[in-house]
């Protein structure tokens, strides 16, 4: 036995004990909610006193229900006694009969974020359920600890063994019978007091407490319940566990069919027939057979596996018209369309999320024990729990630790918490490390295999597990899941029928057969948005591209998909600064997968025209919203091929690529590829193209001073090519360059540490930006009117401005722009005097520059240097600024945005949508 010391729960090997009151809700019913709730109350002190006089740790308390660990099992025992005892002597008010029914488990739990988790918990639960009021149960393994040692007024029952209803190897039971309190009871409420022909499971039913509790609630109040789901999600045994759960209401039995090995859906009759122990007979159907044996009884029919002979549902709505108790409980990857069917899909096991899969504001918004893969929050997840217990099934001791937690979180998500391929993946753990498997995890149907030998063949691997539904389509259904498997993060309507058609390829229209495909659970519809969003599980959209990359298609279906992706893209480009701008870069988010696998097609393949133009039209996005690491390997890889590209295509890249070095203070490489985008729209001719590169140019230039003493030929050069570009601009008509201009000119006064003038001209900027509808670059104005406030010591101004410009930034989801908004904040409050919160904006700001790649900080930390104004450097000693630092740095995007501005939660964004 060990122990975690007097501070906390106890872990390691402990004795549970859960206790309820028997008839409580009809014990309400008669009394009355106040009078029911004093008893109830008087109750829990009783139990509570009792326990604690025993060192019993409460660890949970839900109704009339009570769960305790004990270090020792006879405290345990000493401490049921006790309790039953106060319970008795109670003098309840006059017709209140209060008993309270025991089960005592001893095994092994371990530490949580909320307790204490394991096995033994649900054990017990189990064993106190087949209880009886006043009655007290013991598990075998508690009874062996203390038979030897038992207090002089209690003795021991045997009850033989029962079946509980978690399915497990049969449980020899032993009452406790304490002195002078009833010790006879009914026989217990186990399985075996109910027909019923429920297999024993081998391994622990982990989690699914929600789906146990909806699945059960709609058996109650329907005779057809389908659970739906694709291969490997647990629909049988979750059926299973549906099933035992509600013995109590089928006296008449519970029967399980397995219809794996029926291929014929006349043969389902059949089935049932013998299953239920009838013989054959040429007298009658096996459907009369089977109403006669059934007629009134209250029973429970579980037809497992119904997908492939789904054309049997008539039999099954013809027993249920013909047999007015019968109940039935279904799996099936096809809903199987009869009249009273109740559909209820089984989701995978909550898992961690896949950070691999998250939008960068998605990430920097989870908690931070999730970010740091805290091990108690871990343990919360029911796929991890499932993981280790059949890990440690295959290697005894396997335990998540600090350093494997990333690397078992990552399995959990990335199989989006299927218990068979989590089964799958933890039988590796034999050979493999979890970081050694989630990297084989790209391949999932490689690494999946080797199930237990005693499954059905389909489910030893996960590509079995798949083939079988796959097997069940006709061709056109085939084709089109082939073609879907291109999509990457999911897909809209539109885009399916933009690729994936046309319809006498398929066998019917997009729309129509898609429709049959969720029908057959091999893909999901999300209809929490407006616009319905499909996906397809990662192993099963594997599956279906090897498919597909054996098929005639294997070359048309991705180009169509690039072409598709490339298109939208550029739609979105010249929407990324106006009114709709946070709408279009949601939308982007929303297809960053798409957009990814379409560049890494268009690049491998290659195509450089799709690739280059597909770049150059989300460089923006990629800035935005915080992916410039990524986009600097991109465009990295890219400027290494030799690709011939038009001029226009390679100046556009060219500019991309300056840009991105830019937004990570890489100058020398962004004056570079800028002087390089420069030179070719000058030998184009286009000069509002021109002008923009003159204008990047400039910029770069211009920045370029800080890090160093001004370099007054640098800022020279860089207003030059600014008054350029501003004639160019007025010359084509272009008002928004012209205000670009104007911003940039602003800056050339910043960094020569004229803030006043600088001052005038931002203003400037903002005016025309704010006429011409660019969201985006009004909030840099903003921002650069805070900091020449701050060159001018108008702190209260500053404060203003740059709340507006985080308010902009913040509702178009413009990672970097807050970024550098949180250091002007963070000057102001060195000079409020809260030195604390300028550390933590400080701090929260090198995160965010950090991990998403923006390191212009740097130079607004330097920009401060110009008109000697305090920075958190000053006023913090080294210490104490890494301690704010990391306090900053651990709050979430939407929480630092509010910490910011001052207030309780970050700003309302309003509803934006595009599509199309």
């Amino acid at each position: 036995m060990s122990g975690s010391g007097t501070s906390g729960p106890p872990i390691g090997t402990v004795t549970c004990l859960f206790s309820d009151i028997e008839g409580s809700t009809r014990l309400e019913i008669e009394l009355g909610t106040g009078p029911y709730r004093d008893i109830l109350e008087r109750h829990r002190e009783l139990l509570r006193a009792a326990f604690a006089a025993h060192g019993g740790h409460e660890q949970g308390t839900e109704g009339d229900s009570f769960f305790v660990i004990f270090r020792g099992a006879t405290d345990a025992v000493s401490a049921a006694a006790d309790a039953q005892r106060a319970i008795t002597a109670e003098p309840w008010p006059e017709g209140a009969t209060i008993r309270v029914r025991m089960g005592l488990h001893t095994g092994e739990v371990e530490a949580s974020g909320t307790g204490v988790i394991g096995y033994a918990i649900n054990r017990t639960a189990r064993i106190a359920a087949v209880g009886h009021g006043g009655q007290v149960l013991l598990s075998d393994a508690t009874r062996a600890l203390v038979a030897g040692d038992l207090p002089g007024d209690v003795s021991l029952r045997d009850l033989g063994e029962h079946r509980l209803k978690d399915l497990r190897a049969p449980e020899r039971l032993t009452q406790l019978v304490i002195d002078d309190l009833p010790a006879d009871f009914p026989p217990l409420r186990s399985l075996d007091a109910r027909p019923n022909n429920l297999p024993t499971q081998l391994t622990t039913f982990v989690g699914r407490e929600r789906e146990l509790g909806e699945a059960g609630s709609l058996l109650r109040g329907t005779r057809l319940l389908s659970l739906t789901g694709p291969g490997g999600t647990g629909k049988t045994r979750l059926s299973l566990q549906v099933a035992a759960a509600a013995a109590d209401e089928f006296p008449d039995g519970i029967w399980f069919v397995a219809l794996e090995a029926v291929r014929d859906a006349g043969l389902v009759a059949p089935s049932i027939a013998r299953t239920l122990g009838l013989s054959d007979s040429l007298a009658r159907t096996p459907v009369d057979a089977i109403v006669d044996h059934i007629g009134e009884r209250r029973m429970l029919l579980v037809l497992d596996n119904f997908e492939q002979v789904v054309a049997a549902g008539a039999v099954v709505a013809d027993l249920l018209r013909r047999c007015a108790n019968l109940v039935v409980l279904v799996t099936t990857r096809i809903a199987l369309h009869v009249s009273g069917e109740q559909e209820y899909p089984v989701p995978g096991l909550p898992a961690p999320p896949d950070t691999s899969r998250l939008s960068e504001m998605e990430r920097l918004n989870l908690p931070r024990e999730l970010r740091e893969y805290d091990l108690d929050t871990l343990n919360q997840f029911e796929a991890v729990r499932l993981f280790i217990a059949r890990a440690g099934a295959v290697k005894p001791g396997f335990a998540v630790t600090n350093a494997n937690a990333p690397a078992v979180a990552g399995i959990s998500a990335r199989l989006h918490g299927m218990p068979l391929a989590l089964e799958l993946a933890a039988a590796r753990v034999k050979l493999l490390t979890p970081d050694q498997i989630l990297a084989r995890l790209e391949h999932h149907l490689a690494v999946l295999t080797a199930g237990s030998r005693d499954l059905p063949e389909r489910q030893q691997t996960l590509r079995g597990a798949i083939a079988w539904s796959y097997d069940l389509l006709d061709e056109g259904a085939r084709r089109l899941v082939d073609r879907l498997s291109v999509f990457r993060g999911g897909f809209e309507l539109e885009m399916a029928e933009a690729i994936c058609g046309p319809a006498d390829e398929i066998g019917g229209d997009v729309v129509d057969r898609l429709g049959e495909l969720v029908d057959q659970s091999l893909v999901r519809l999300d209809q929490e948005r407006e616009e319905p969003r499909f996906a397809m599980l990662e192993t099963i959209r594997e599956y279906a591209a090897e498919m597909l990359a054996s098929a005639g298609d294997a070359d048309t279906i991705p180009a169509r998909h690039a072409t598709a992706m490339l298109e939208l893209a550029q739609q979105a480009a010249p929407n990324l600064s106006g009114a709709t701008q946070r709408a279009w870069l949601d939308r982007l988010e929303r297809e960053h997968d798409n957009l990814r696998a379409a560049l890494d097609w268009a690049t491998t393949r290659p195509e450089p025209q799709v690739a280059v133009r597909l770049s150059f039209a989300l460089w923006r996005f990629w800035q935005q919203r915080g992916y410039l690491n990524e986009a600097r390997a991109r465009f990295g890889s890219m400027a290494a091929q030799d690709w011939a590209l038009e001029p226009v295509d390679r100046a556009r890249f060219a500019e991309a690529f300056g840009g991105v070095a830019y937004w990570q203070s890489d100058q020398p490489t962004a004056q570079r590829w800028y002087e390089e985008a420069l030179a070719i729209w000058r030998g184009i001719g286009d000069k509002g193209e021109i002008a923009n590169a003159l204008y990047n140019r400039a910029y770069a230039d211009i920045i370029s001073v800080m890090g160093g003493a001004p370099s007054k030929d640098g800022l020279a050069s860089g207003r030059a090519m600014l008054e350029e570009a501003l004639a160019l601009y007025r010359e084509v008509g272009d008002k928004g360059g012209e205000g670009n201009v104007v911003w940039g000119l602003g800056s050339y006064y910043y960094f020569t540490a004229n803030a006043r003038e600088a001052e005038t001209w931002y203003q400037r900027s903002l005016d025309l930006h704010r006429t011409a509808g660019d969201r985006t670059m009004e909030a840099w104005s903003l921002h650069m009117l805070a900091l020449s406030a701050i060159g001018q010591r108008q702190f209260d101004v500053a404060r203003e401005k740059g709340r507006h410009a985080l308010r902009h930034f913040y509702e178009a989801g413009d990672v970097s722009g807050v970024t550098l908004v949180l250091d002007d904040l963070a000057i102001v409050a060195v000079d409020d005097g809260d030195v604390e919160r300028a550390g933590r904006l400080w701090g929260a700001a090198r995160h965010l520059q950090q991990t998403t790649g923006t390191a212009l900080a740097d130079y607004v930390e330097q920009n401060y240097q110009i008109f000697k104004v305090p920075t958190p450097h000053h006023v913090l000693s080294p210490e104490d600024l890494a301690a704010r630092a990391a306090e900053g740095a651990a709050m979430g995007f939407d929480e630092v945005v509010a910490y910011a501005l001052g207030t309780d939660g970050p700003p309302e964004r309003q509803h934006q949508e595009v599509t199309g």
